[in-house]
């Protein structure tokens, strides 16, 4: 476990960081069992650059690593970066890298091992991706520099700075106190100029290269198979060997299939709950065979709406009013999910999210006559993700009650993404995030007019929540950014750019014989100190 100290001075916050010991090769006791798990979506890409799908992401993460980690509270630890420090008023981050943290053997590399350190080249060349792809979203605004290079101005940010080979820098457009939580994140994994630009086209493909627990064996179009690291930094207690993702999209094959043992690994959907659990528990009948683990993860799944087209604030504010989220909790998730008011998941960091507009039939009605809706219908568009459907079938019928029409349209999740990130926005949408962010303020970021199209999908405007969420970034309490953050919501909430639905819980279901097994708050599952014990 880190022990973090913090010494605050008129120049900066230093973070010291210590008891995390590295360590390279250490031996782990063998299983020559292979962990299979089932992955509900197609295999999207294995370039942490380009990723956009959190189905996939669980099989990435085992291969590559950030600066920082997320711990069980939530706070940032040293991963690749072993200490921090603030300097120049919260404007200045530098980190200190971990020597010696090897990439994967690749013959990709000159040296004879095949393998070396990281270095903070490699985070500059790693960013400097992030920054020209679906990453973008982290650094907008914030790093200097970064709307140069986005706008091809510069062939270079700023505000990335290699100071020696294991120092980086931000330099950041003002103030931010809380910048090392944008950063903890696998999502943020560090990568080798050399291995990726030997072939753009294969990276991510064929060819994936990282520092984490895990590297990569073998890549068909719907299987993953990834070996442990032997040069690994951290010492890790688990002894998993091998483990192997396959795509299986049909959700009764996934059951039957782990019934079988043919998966270890169950992501339960929520319309099997009832088949495992009773009340949070496993069922007593299955608890000689199967282990459940409940997470809670930094998620919200919503209905967005397209602000840019649903310009009436009274029919976004009908729309919002007439979904019973309560109901669709209790009849659909078998009340595994939190009600949402917010996309903040409640108790992010002490914020605690306003209440927002309520389901009301009848103020949705009065919403609904002052608007300028004449009964033409809108398009919601659903996926083939897990509940998309379903949650489009219930607010549909939710929204016919009160008077609004709507036609559902499903493609695939792939798909979906494409086309809500492209300029066809549909009027309506269901989707969820997984937030790679930590701290409430850069989630409800998204609802800064200057963060569309991504995070800020809705194209949601409002020039005082702009302001407050600019302003927040004065402050250094804790209690104080809360404060700014929960006013500025409770304006955007009023006009509703989206209905945030619910938080909901994720239900793993494992064979007995793994134990060790978790999930932190980014959804990151540790594999790495997971323990397969044979009958």
């Amino acid at each position: 476990m880190a022990k973090v100290r913090m010494r605050c001075s008129g120049m900066g916050l230093l973070v010291t960081l210590a008891a995390f010991l590295a360590c390279s090769g250490r031996p782990v006791p063998s299983s020559p069992h292979t962990l299979t798990i089932a992955v509900e979506n197609d295999i999207q890409t294995l370039d942490p650059a380009i990723l956009s799908d959190p189905f996939t992401s669980r099989i990435l993460w085992q291969m590559y690593e950030g600066l920082l980690g997320l711990d069980a509270q939530g706070a940032p630890v040293p991963l690749i970066a072993e200490s921090w420090q603030a300097d120049d008023g919260f404007r200045r981050w530098t980190f200190k890298l971990r020597p010696n943290v090897l990439y994967h053997e690749s013959p990709l590399f000159a040296a004879p091992s095949h393998t070396r350190p990281v270095n903070a080249y490699d985070v500059l060349y790693s960013y400097h991706r992030f920054a020209a792809g679906f990453g973008s979203f982290v650094f907008s605004g914030v790093v200097e520099g970064f709307a140069e290079y986005v706008k091809h101005q510069s062939d270079s940010v700023k505000g990335f700075v290699v100071l020696d080979s294991l120092t980086f820098q931000f330099r950041l457009l003002q103030a931010e106190p809380t910048f090392v939580y944008r950063l903890a994140s696998p999502y943020l994994g560090i990568m080798p100029e050399e291995v990726v630009e030997h072939d753009p086209h294969r990276f991510g493909r064929t060819i994936c290269v990282g520092s984490g627990p895990f590297k990569l064996l073998r890549r068909t179009e719907t299987e993953v198979l990834l070996e442990r690291n032997p040069h690994y930094w951290r010492q890790t207690k688990g002894n998993l060997q091998q483990i192997l993702f396959r795509v299986e999209k049909n959700p009764q094959l996934r059951i039957s299939q782990f019934e079988s043992r043919v998966y270890d690994v169950l992501q339960a959907p929520i319309a099997f709950i009832p088949r495992f659990m009773q009340g949070d528990a496993i069922k007593p009948e299955l608890a000689d065979r199967y282990r459940l683990l409940r997470g809670t993860t930094y998620n919200v799944h919503y209905l967005g709406l397209n602000c840019r087209d649903l310009q009436d604030i009274h029919l976004r504010r009908a729309i919002a009013f007439a979904v019973n989220k309560t109901e669709i909790v209790r009849s659909l998730l078998y009340d595994q999910a939190q009600i949402a008011a917010s996309p903040v998941p409640p108790g992010m960091q002490g914020y605690q999210p306003p209440e927002g507009l309520l389901f009301n039939p009848d103020s949705s009605r009065q919403e609904l006559a002052a608007s300028s809706y004449r009964g033409a219908p809108l398009t919601v568009l659903v996926s083939d993700a897990p509940n998309s459907e379903q949650l489009g079938q219930i607010i549909q019928s939710d929204l016919d009650r009160v008077g609004i029409r709507t036609t559902l349209q499903k493609l695939d999740f792939n798909s979906m993404l494409s086309r809500i990130f492209s300029g066809d926005k549909p009027d309506l949408f269901i989707l969820f995030s997984e937030w790679i962010f930590s701290a409430p303020e850069f989630i409800i970021d998204s609802y800064h007019s200057e963060r569309w199209p991504n995070p800020n999908l809705f194209g949601y405007r409002n020039p005082r929540v702009d302001q407050l969420l600019n302003e927040w970034r004065k402050q250094s309490e804790r209690e104080q950014i809360n404060a700014i953050c929960r006013q500025a919501e409770s304006i955007a909430l009023s006009e509703a750019p989206a209905v945030w639905l619910f938080h909901l819980y994720n239900i793993y279901v494992t064979d007995h014989r793994l134990t060790q097994f978790s999930v932190n708050a980014n959804h990151y599952w540790d594999l790495a100190d997971a323990l397969w014990q044979e009958e």
